[in-house]
């Protein structure tokens, strides 16, 4: 992914807890939807979605920290995928 040249840092709404609303709900509704059925299918089918959003927001932060010299204060102050924890 590569940040636009008009971006912008948004840090209000859901961004204000968590770097990546987005993967974080996806992650959520998954995991709602394997323990709706639960079955081994599903489950790694889940962990490979997580494994994959976690692979591309590292590459992300990278990114966005070369382009935003703020970004490093906004990770420090926020979490990647659920508020509080991680």
């Amino acid at each position: 992914p590569d940040v636009r040249a008009d971006a912008r840092l948004v840090q209000e709404g859901p961004y204000r807890w968590i770097r990546h609303p987005m993967y974080s709900g996806l992650i959520w509704t998954g995991l709602a939807l394997v323990l709706e059925h639960p079955t081994w299918p599903r489950w790694g089918a889940l962990l490979a979605l997580a494994a994959n959003f976690v692979v591309k927001l590292h590459v992300e932060e990278h990114l966005l920290r070369q382009v935003f010299p703020s970004y490093a204060a906004y990770q420090a102050r926020t979490k990647r995928l659920v508020p509080f924890i991680y």
